[in-house]
């Protein structure tokens, strides 16, 4: 059961947790729109998200066309405005996004079988703003965990919704070779004075302590610094970090 936390006025997030990890989602409603940030893992986890909505018209934007982001989107209420992904999100239903519902609907068909994958009906490459009616999500791709990771940025309220490419305890690498383009995006957005809080789809929502953290491991990930296994580290997240060491220094 997907469970809904009220940021403000205007902002609600959305949390599943799965066996591994957990998942974060959220909704901004404007005087005029609403937006769906990613539709998490099932049909099941927008029931909460169909409350908050109501009869608004209402945007969906999918971070990324990762399983656990994108494969709620046929149990929203009515038809969506558009369902707004990265160009690279679109091309993704071509092949990885229906190869792993296939496997997953093969290893536990009970679970999967209502899951129905919806592609994006707008795109963008680079950036794109949503006016909701008093309040504005401003876009970003920002490629790092996968090249159609994407950000939100809400100047009126001073937050960053981070996606996949910001993550605690650590974000997860899938390509060692973009890393430093991703380090130098997430520096442009640590010298934005206005940036209250980031809200990362993985980990911590206190203030800006996501993105500040993902900084700093990718930059010692990059110089090859002493990264010591911490306590918090649970199984997944030990194995992403020697994963991501090999990823970025071949070893």
């Amino acid at each position: 059961m997907a469970q809904i936390t009220q940021i403000n006025a205007n902002l609600w997030t959305v949390d599943v947790v799965l066996p591994e990890y957990s998942v974060r989602g959220a909704v901004i409603r404007g005087d005029d729109y609403a937006v769906v940030w990613d539709t998490l893992t099932h049909l099941t986890d927008m029931e909460v998200v169909n409350q908050i909505i109501g009869d608004t018209p209402y945007h969906v934007v999918y971070t990324h066309a990762d399983w656990d982001h994108i494969w709620g989107t046929a149990g929203l209420a009515g038809t969506p405005s558009s369902i707004i992904g990265q160009t690279h999100c679109y091309d993704r239903f071509d092949d990885d996004v229906p190869d792993t519902l296939n496997r997953m609907q093969t290893k536990s068909p009970k679970i999967w079988d209502a899951v129905e994958l919806i592609r994006p009906t707008m795109t963008f490459d680079k950036q794109m703003t949503l006016h909701l009616g008093g309040i504005t999500l401003d876009l970003h791709h920002l490629p790092g965990h996968t090249k159609d990771c994407i950000v939100g940025w809400l100047p009126e309220l001073g937050i960053l919704l981070g996606g996949d490419v910001m993550e605690t305890p650590l974000p997860v690498v899938n390509d060692g070779d973009v890393v430093e383009a991703w380090l130098e995006q997430l520096d442009y957005w640590a010298n934005i004075k206005s940036l209250k809080q980031t809200i990362p789809a993985h980990g911590t929502t206190a203030g800006r302590a996501c993105l500040e953290s993902t900084r700093t491991y990718l930059k010692k990930l990059l110089n090859d610094d002493d990264i010591p296994v911490l306590d918090n580290w649970d199984d997944f997240y030990q194995k992403t970090h020697s994963k991501n060491f090999e990823l970025v220094h071949g070893v």
